[in-house]
């Protein structure tokens, strides 16, 4: 019997093989484990799948609530336009489980026709090119700082045995570019290195034009120099090249936003459900659009990933999550929660991003202890970010609002003109994003929010990728600005941004 490949419900069609939801032609944004729940409902269309069933399908070996999968099932029937009270789709069974009642349809697979093979990139015949370029190849996917030094080293020796091989000039393009990344938080970023980067995944291309590996790295290092365009269309023809590789279709995700992203990071952790970083990604759109609810789900798919990752040899290991579910939290009104998020952040380790997340989660902590009037903590937390990244912006103005509150309007003051030093130097050093931000930061503490609203619209009007901004929705020091109507149409545009 022919295996599915797909079902027909409504306007809707989802695709087993893509973990892709349709409505008449246009992708819907769901996350891997939403449609994991959908397939098995559909499957099982006309009868009664009961919770336990559901928890072994979308968290086989993981403990969840029931809170969970209520919540699952609610974002699903979102995505579908379902109402609870009078389901199209899927009936809730009370205590039980959940129905699916609607027709559907099964899409088998066609007879397959004769397509060309992905041709494979140009290989070397030298033995110790490839020896070196693998163990290169090895250390960058450990993602730990102090390995990219050697992995340069080896990525360096397997081109000089073997100039014609292309592939350990996209080693040195990934390895460049992670110099760059440890530079990158500070207020002028190493743009030699960035640069350097890209001159070497344009020389694998110039080696082998359909290098798809080549085609995706040079999208993801486009995106970092503001070249949005050039990097979405780097991607998709990496993924037109070789569609089965997960890291292109991250990549495409990467570079892209909206719809097109959850779409492309969706069929990443699909090919690679390890990859917790892409949760993150996804978390980010649903952020900018002002879906909080729906950005906590994804953040927590991610977290169970980056704590099974912890402490282990693993491909490609996480960092951030926490940080951003602690965002969320706080945004929500939870300050104990979001404390103990970001708690888990602050764990050293050598791991490439781990200071950047640490010194965000320390902000974090000051952002916690402000909204629970913990004035003294607050001021530690941020000084704590600082000894990790002297001169980081947004912490001198957190302490600037933890000394004022705790009435040294001096000390305030002082922090205050730092911040508005850190955001020249950030201008100067071409994060011109992060300068508005930290602009609108320190006019928000000073207590002029018509000058923070217009920094923000400029910001917003920044030349580069277009997913500028998408933190504003939950950034601490902006919501004194919730209520003012100037603020909302930046929401609204960011949100727009992101549909």
């Amino acid at each position: 019997m022919p295996t599915p490949i797909g079902y027909r419900f409504g306007p809707f069609e989802i695709e087993a093989g893509a973990y892709r939801l349709m409505r008449e032609g246009v992708a819907v944004p769901l996350s891997p484990k939403l449609v994991e729940l959908l397939l098995h409902l559909v499957s099982h269309a006309g009868n009664l799948v009961t919770k336990e069933a559901l928890f072994a399908a979308a968290w086989p070996d993981v403990v969840v609530t029931d809170n969970a999968l209520t919540q699952a099932v609610s974002d699903l029937r979102q995505a579908l336009g379902d109402n609870a009270a009078s389901p199209r789709f899927i009936q809730t069974v009370a205590r039980r489980g959940y129905r699916f009642i609607a027709p559907v349809t099964v899409v088998e697979a066609p007879q397959p026709a004769a397509t060309a093979p992905i041709r494979s990139a140009r290989e070397t015949s030298s033995l110790d090119a490839a020896q070196a370029f693998t163990d290169g190849k090895l250390k960058l996917e450990a993602l730990d700082a102090d390995l990219v030094g050697k992995a340069i080293a080896d990525f360096t020796r397997a081109a000089s045995l073997d100039p014609r091989y292309p592939a350990p000039h996209v080693g040195l393009a990934n390895a460049r570019f992670y110099e760059y990344e440890l530079s990158r938080a500070r207020n002028r970023p190493d743009h030699a290195l960035l640069a350097s980067a890209i001159d070497h995944a344009k020389r694998a291309i110039e080696l082998d034009r359909d290098f798809a590996e080549a085609h995706a790295t040079l999208s993801f290092l486009l995106v970092s120099a503001g070249r949005a365009n050039e990097a979405l269309a780097s991607a998709r023809h990496a993924v037109r090249l070789d569609p089965a590789n997960w890291a292109h279709h991250f990549r495409h995700g990467h570079a892209a936003w909206g719809s097109e992203r959850l779409v492309a990071l969706g069929t990443a952790l699909n090919l690679y459900s390890e990859f917790a970083y892409g949760h993150f990604e996804i978390a980010m759109v649903h952020i900018a659009r002002g879906d909080l609810d729906r950005a906590e789900h994804a953040l927590r798919e991610g977290v169970i990933v980056q704590d099974r990752q912890a402490g282990r040899r693993e491909r490609f290991p996480a960092r951030g999550l926490h940080w951003l579910l602690g965002l969320v939290r706080l945004a929500r009104g939870d300050a104990a929660e979001a404390t103990m998020e970001f708690q888990r952040e602050t764990v050293p380790n050598t791991q490439l991003y781990a200071p950047e997340f640490a010194m965000n989660a320390f902000d974090g902590l000051g952002f916690a202890a402000i909204a629970l009037g913990d004035f003294p903590l607050a001021s530690e937390s941020f000084r704590r970010a600082l000894e990790l990244f002297p001169g980081h912006a947004r912490s001198h103005v957190g302490l600037a609002v933890a000394s004022g509150r705790d009435g040294d309007s001096q000390a305030a003051a002082a922090e205050l003109d730092r911040a508005r030093q850190s955001a020249a130097d950030l201008g100067r050093g071409g994060r011109l994003a992060e300068a508005r931000l930290t602009e609108a930061f320190e006019r928000v503490a000073a207590g002029a929010p018509e000058e923070a609203c217009e920094a923000l619209e400029r910001l917003l009007a920044v030349e580069g990728p277009f997913f500028g901004g998408w933190t504003i929705q939950i950034e601490p020091l902006l919501a004194p600005l919730k209520s003012h109507p100037r603020f909302e149409r930046v929401l609204a545009t960011v949100a727009e941004r992101a549909s």
